[in-house]
């Protein structure tokens, strides 16, 4: 009875003199715009109808919302860099750090307002594979307010939205064919 509450962040809009010898990507930017990208996600699930009582039940329990990006490809030419280069992978993990933070101490503050996903048993959560790799300001915010939602990334499949709201990025994280 889950739900795919999900919003993907189109990463060509943070570009910067875009196709320019100083291109650069606007980082604070996109961050700021995964913390909202969170709290309107979870704000989703509150005003959803839900036909079933099931899933209204599921999604309320958890509170599982999917923050994610589209257009690396497309960015990454923005910026002049190749697809397979160190340069690139650097840059896609900076980024993908920072929306995965800001996703995650967006979540903490919704849960001091709102409070933690009710399924929450904070010992369990912060054992997780995943958690555990969260740097450690964040798991120690989680441990003391809890977090409002039980999953908050997922870097989806983007093809329809990348063409019909993104200006024909490229989606998810694939590269443009052949340049």
């Amino acid at each position: 009875y889950g739900c795919c509450c999900l919003g993907s962040i189109a990463r060509t809009r943070f570009g910067r003199d875009p196709f320019d010898a100083e291109a650069s990507f606007d980082h604070a930017a996109f961050a700021a715009r995964a913390g909202v990208a969170t709290r309107m996600l979870d704000n989703v699930l509150d005003q959803t109808y839900w036909p079933l009582a099931e899933q209204q039940a599921e999604a309320m329990a958890k509170r599982r919302i999917g923050v994610g990006f589209l257009g690396l490809g497309s960015a990454l030419v923005m910026l002049g860099v190749a697809y397979n280069t160190e340069a690139a992978r650097e840059f896609a993990a900076k980024v993908a750090r920072a929306m995965r933070d800001e996703a995650y101490l967006a979540s903490i503050d919704l849960a001091k307002e709102r409070g933690a996903f009710p399924a929450l048993d904070v010992e369990r959560y912060l054992a997780s594979g995943f958690a555990r790799r969260l740097p450690k300001e964040v798991r120690h915010a989680i441990r003391e307010h809890g977090i409002r939602n039980s999953h908050l990334l997922s870097i989806a499949p983007t093809g329809t939205i990348s063409l019909a709201f993104a200006d024909n990025a490229s989606n998810g994280i694939e590269p443009a064919f052949s340049w």
